[in-house]
């Protein structure tokens, strides 16, 4: 394998939170239970295997391969509840936090972008994830990269006109539409680049994050921090797992950095639905002020036909 698995400092804090939550299971099985035989469950893992470890890049992107085992890839299932054994992908630059995340995919083959990196080494982190988008660290890879771009592209110049927000261009407020269709909005006071995700943060650019059937995402993202404290025991070392993983993000389907894109609610299923959608930072951090846009839509699997 030409990727090497997470380094030592990130090994070295998945150990530590394993076998706390290996403690916390066994102190709440309690130790009068007697020991049965458990058939053995494959677990979920993930390999790079391109780019290679030291590989020298010199486009402003990189062509990522994985091959996933014991897993269920599928990016229509994002934002809806977890479900074992079925999620989407996660790719990190330089660290594994939610601020390095480049954006999740669900193809064994992707392209990451690097405009806004400085030339010189720079390491993909790569792990399997759950529907809202909670990292399973125990399958994170890594590998190193020597970028040289030929024509490097920086960051942006910070561009700060007002409250940014959003506007819907298409489809109407309450349009019936099939279960796969595009969304087009018009920024206001904002500027989105997929490429710098996981970037700098710089005033007045980011990307949108949308969500699906509410409008009021921080209260679930909230809600579900609250659920992992509760179901792991409030100690610094469950602490210090939770903060190593993506925050919670119930309900968020898409990350993109254009202003028309593609939303699948097929799993999401027909009917009315409320799409939420609010500008975010490079880093995925809300703005201090903002405007999101909301509006609904009907979902009918006949619409278009």
């Amino acid at each position: 394998m030409n990727a090497t698995v997470a380094g030592p400092a990130i090994r070295s804090r998945i150990t530590r939170a394993l076998a706390t939550l290996g403690l916390l299971i066994a102190v709440s099985a309690g130790s009068t239970a007697t020991p049965v035989a458990v058939a053995q469950k494959a677990q979920p893992s993930l390999e790079i295997t391109s780019p290679t470890g030291g590989e020298v890049v010199t486009a402003n992107e990189v062509e990522v391969t994985v091959e996933v085992s014991d897993y269920t890839v599928d990016c229509a299932q994002s934002g809806l509840p977890n479900e074992e054994g079925v999620g989407h992908i996660h790719v990190m630059i330089d660290g594994m936090t939610m601020a390095q995340l480049a954006n999740f995919y669900c193809e064994d083959t992707f392209t990451v972008p690097l405009d806004g990196l400085e030339p010189g080494p720079h390491t993909l982190i790569v792990d399997l994830a759950t529907n809202i988008h909670l990292d399973l660290m125990e399958t994170a890879q890594e590998v190193e990269i020597d970028y040289q771009p030929e024509n490097p592209v920086d960051l942006p110049e910070p561009s700060v006109q007002g409250v940014p927000g959003l506007e819907l261009v298409s489809p109407d407020d309450g349009a019936t539409v099939p279960p796969v269709f595009t969304v087009e909005v018009e920024p206001v006071n904002f500027t989105v680049a997929e490429v710098f995700e996981g970037k700098q943060n710089v005033p007045g650019h980011g990307h949108w994050h949308v969500f699906v059937d509410t409008t009021d995402p921080m209260a679930l993202m909230e809600e579900a921090m609250m659920g992992m404290d509760h179901d792991m025991g409030a100690t610094p070392e469950s602490g210090e797992m939770m903060a190593m993983m993506a925050m919670p993000m119930p309900n968020m389907v898409l990350m993109p950095g254009t202003n028309s894109f593609e939303l699948d609610l097929t799993a999401w299923g027909p009917g009315e639905h409320t799409i939420f959608i609010e500008p975010a930072q490079n880093d995925h951090t809300h703005l201090e002020e903002f405007e999101p846009l909301i509006f609904t839509v009907v979902v009918d699997e006949n619409a278009g036909s």
